[in-house]
């Protein structure tokens, strides 16, 4: 019966990566979005009907522009202030300046300020709870479970079973008000509450 069980297993598994071996890898509600500036399929970013690496000049602007922001992620808005054959504006010379006032997140963070980070975030339509044991740092949302933080060498962390990446924001008096989630490409911010 174990054996039986085993090969069903098996051909299930078998049978959806075979199901979703067509499907598309662009992401759903960038499509969706772009659909208003003409977008039919992929191929309006892509060169690839599915999606993903290699962009053509207006996904690669879209990279331009994401670079040129500062910003973590596309944001197809920004499509209307494009036109073929058009780069992205430069930053001006005072926005490449750091600002002295907050802290640069370089390299992996020291576990030393964890501490910072602990509190109650509100993320619609949940609250993030952020704790410390020890050297690490964990997150749960209201009613899930406790997940770890890893944290990574560009100062953010890592949220592996859900492959989330995690960032949080200082005031200009370097105190912790806010924390960024990246989930499959979208941005949720949460002030932080507690």
């Amino acid at each position: 019966m174990r054996r039986i069980k085993i090969v069903v297993s098996l051909i299930f598994a078998v049978g959806m990566v075979a199901a979703l071996a067509g499907h598309a890898f662009g992401y759903p509600p960038l499509l969706a979005k772009s659909k208003k500036f003409g977008a039919k399929d992929c191929t309006f970013c892509h060169v690839d009907p599915e999606g993903g690496p290699p962009w053509n000049e207006r996904g690669q602007w879209l990279i331009k522009e994401k670079e040129r922001r500062g910003a973590d992620t596309v944001d197809v808005e920004w499509l209307a202030n494009y036109k073929p054959g058009q780069l992205p504006a430069q930053k001006p010379a005072d926005a490449a300046k750091p600002d002295d006032k907050k802290p640069a997140a370089v390299g992996k963070v020291d576990p030393k300020t964890y501490d910072d980070f602990v509190g109650e975030y509100q993320l619609e339509p949940f609250i993030l709870v952020i704790s410390r044991e020890g050297d690490k740092l964990f997150g749960q949302p209201a009613g899930d479970s406790k997940e770890e933080l890893q944290p990574q060498d560009d100062g953010s962390f890592l949220v592996t079973n859900v492959q989330a990446k995690v960032k949080f924001n200082r005031d200009d008096k370097g105190k912790v008000v806010e924390i960024v989630v990246n989930l499959n490409g979208q941005e949720m911010k949460g002030k932080k509450i507690k």
